[in-house]
């Protein structure tokens, strides 16, 4: 009779315990892309994947977040690619890519 009461406080106290719980985090923050002179209705491709309209990229407000690493990036209006671009991103920098007549800046 003893055995199984032992067993079963035993067991009691040990289920109360929790297990430890912890969280890391690096302390920078993650870069950002700003688009500037992107024309009305174009957009936005990160590593071809379409964004958005690249306009609301524009730093005021939004800024667009990605990851550590070398981006292609690219600003189209419909299929035409009209700026063109392989950018690093570092962590708590802010890269500003500028769109002028189409060219590369």
């Amino acid at each position: 009779m003893t055995r199984p009461l032992t067993t079963l406080m035993m067991i009691a106290l040990v289920s109360g315990c929790s297990m430890p719980q912890t969280t890391v985090r690096s302390g920078s923050s993650q870069p950002g892309l700003i688009v500037k002179g992107a024309p009305i209705g174009s957009t936005l491709f990160v590593d071809g994947l379409a964004i958005g309209p690249a306009s609301e990229f524009d730093g005021n407000p939004k800024v667009l977040t990605v990851l550590e690493g070398v981006h292609k990036v690219e600003v189209r209006s419909g299929t035409t690619v009209i700026y063109s671009e392989r950018s690093f991103a570092s962590n708590g920098e802010t890269h500003t890519v500028t769109v002028v007549g189409g060219a590369s800046q």
